[in-house]
């Protein structure tokens, strides 16, 4: 009798046992799940300004390490299409020089680059959100014109 007893408590702290685990996985991994923002869910405090940008699709790199007022428009746009075509990060140089950043619409990110690719060196109006932040600027955009070749 003592012996069906100690095997039927043994079994029902072992349901017990499962089930707290069980719900302290569901815990664990309802907390880790990413969280997921678009253009339906994102809160007005991370959704930027509506604006548009007008500026010279390009790398990043050379305008930082070059400062002349040629980086924000070269004449010859063969270094500038072979930093793409390695993979260089790229973005939007403004005529003042002020360079945008292409970020998405969503958190977490996604790549924008594939999107920037076919307006590589040519000056673009890209309209969207623009966000600005000690001294660095972004924009994701809604839609692209090109503005001249």
């Amino acid at each position: 009798m003592q012996r069906n007893q100690l095997k039927l408590w043994s079994e029902l702290v072992g349901v017990y046992f499962a089930a707290i685990c069980l719900f302290f996985g569901a815990v664990c991994y309802s907390q880790s799940k990413e969280p997921h923002l678009d253009r339906s869910n994102m809160p007005a405090s991370l959704n930027g300004t509506a604006g548009s940008v007008t500026g010279y699709v390009r790398d990043i790199a050379c305008p930082l390490r070059n400062h002349s007022k040629e980086s924000a428009h070269p004449s010859d746009d063969v270094c500038v299409r072979a930093c793409a075509k390695a993979g260089a990060p790229l973005g939007i140089i403004t005529p003042e020089g002020m360079i945008y950043n292409v970020i998405s619409h969503t958190m977490p990110e996604t790549d924008e680059r594939q999107r920037l690719l076919p307006y590589v060196a040519k000056t673009i109006r890209a309209t969207g959100r623009v966000f600005e932040y000690n001294g660095a600027r972004a924009i994701a955009i809604d839609k692209i014109e090109v503005v001249s070749q």
